[in-house]
């Protein structure tokens, strides 16, 4: 079979699983759901060759989806990361819970700790003070960003997944004395008191990170750092994706793209000095 006709066969399973995923009677996580859930994720995995992963997101039904499966995914990880905080917040161990119970902390020590040393070997002066936008209901990067040392603050645009995510922070850090910020990151000032700003991968849609990219780099200070979680190949159906030539004028300085279990890949950037 050539590979035309492998991505055909691909994106009908693709389509499958996706109305499969719709017709469900909830979107709840519940064990039978993660594992559906993750058998369609296997589907997108990154192991897939950029030319086979070119021919099946070229498929119309899978364009024609594309906005349907961003939508799902993005409703899907919020469910994820309450459920999951809530547990951890309720836990009368909340360390144990998030390191022994939590299936992806490994996961997020990988590709934090990527993230982060890549940031110091770049940096041409020590980077003390970052802001995580898109900090969430469970801020496992702000969590990994302040245990390396680095001075933390949080923005999100929902307001009851701050909270959460600062009482995750209180349950599992007690004097981590990071602040919270309420706020659409495209209204937020004073951006210049940063060294790095990471960008989470579902922060705004692909024709929002427009926006969001150039209200960055008219607030932050020259020679600070941009880390942009972004998508690679069939990952591109779940995140809303930016590549290096949307960074634009800020100046790339690395590209990781991800395989297998990393569902993020990372662009970091800077602003010129």
């Amino acid at each position: 079979m050539n590979i035309s006709n492998q991505a055909l066969v691909h994106a009908t399973k693709i389509v499958d699983g996706f109305q499969h995923i719709k017709s469900m009677s909830a979107l709840e996580i519940t064990p039978d759901n993660m594992t559906t859930f993750h058998q369609f994720l296997d589907l997108l995995s990154n192991e897939h060759g950029s030319d086979f992963a070119d021919n099946v997101l070229a498929q119309q039904e899978i364009q024609a989806i594309k906005p349907g499966i961003q939508q799902l995914f993005s409703q899907a990880s919020s469910l994820y990361e309450r459920h999951w905080a809530e547990r951890i917040v309720q836990s009368s161990d909340p360390k144990l819970t998030l390191c022994n119970e939590y299936p992806y902390y490994k996961h997020y020590k990988r590709a934090t700790g990527l993230e982060i040393n890549a940031i110091h070997s770049l940096a041409a002066t020590p980077v003390k003070n970052v802001l995580m936008v898109g900090s969430g209901a469970l801020p496992l990067t702000t969590l990994a960003l302040h245990q390396s040392g680095l001075s933390v603050d949080n923005l999100d645009i929902n307001g009851p997944d701050l909270l959460l995510g600062q009482q995750v922070c209180d349950a599992l850090s007690q004097q981590h004395q990071m602040k919270f910020i309420h706020n659409d990151i495209c209204e937020q000032g004073n951006l210049d008191q940063y060294d790095v700003i990471w960008l989470a991968a579902l922060v705004g849609d692909e024709s929002l990170k427009e926006k969001i990219i150039a209200h960055l780099y008219a607030q932050m200070k020259p020679g600070a750092q941009l880390v942009v979680r972004t998508a690679y190949n069939l990952r591109t159906l779940l995140y809303p994706s930016i590549d290096e030539q949307g960074l634009a004028p800020f100046q790339l300085k690395l590209k990781i793209q991800t395989y297998a279990d990393n569902f993020h890949s990372i662009l970091i950037a800077q602003k010129p000095e």
